[in-house]
């Protein structure tokens, strides 16, 4: 990974630089505004599985095992 800097176009009122670290390998970018929304994104899919199990969890004991 080496530290470059981007040019971010985020809106008209002109060009926002920004410092990230590059991979050389790859290619990828890694900034804290990246990191910030993959946390965040990270986060809302762990409470929709654990929402999603425990929904699943109720309905089973919901069910009759025989009839």
């Amino acid at each position: 990974m080496v530290i470059d800097y981007f040019i971010d176009m985020q809106d008209d009122s002109g060009h926002l630089w920004l410092r990230a670290w590059r991979c050389v390998n790859c290619g990828e970018v890694v900034e804290s505004g990246i990191l910030a929304r993959r946390r965040a994104e990270r986060y809302r899919a762990v409470h929709l599985i654990e929402r999603v199990t425990r929904r699943a969890a109720r309905m089973s004991e919901m069910l009759p095992l025989a009839i």
